[in-house]
């Protein structure tokens, strides 16, 4: 954020964090749609993982992961105001 005027960081946080959390969406929305099996239940036979649910728990964990600090990141600056 380096040449960023401070009146202007806040919003743009803000911007970040809402994108994030729409990314995030998306990835769960995604999730539960392929129907990844995430609790194995008490049945012997569990579906194995494929290679697209595996790139799609990856993208919901990146998704997580940049939501998290994009909030972070803005609660911090609505903080320091």
């Amino acid at each position: 954020m380096g040449n960023t005027r401070p009146e202007r960081q806040a919003p743009l946080a803000r911007s970040r964090y809402v994108a994030a959390a729409r990314r995030f969406v998306r990835a769960y929305a995604t999730l539960l749609a392929r129907g990844v099996p995430i609790d194995p239940g008490r049945d012997v036979k569990v579906r194995d993982w494929t290679a697209v649910d595996v790139a799609v728990l990856r993208e919901l964990h990146e998704a997580l992961g940049q939501m998290l600090d994009a909030r972070r990141e803005w609660d911090g600056l609505r903080r320091h105001r």
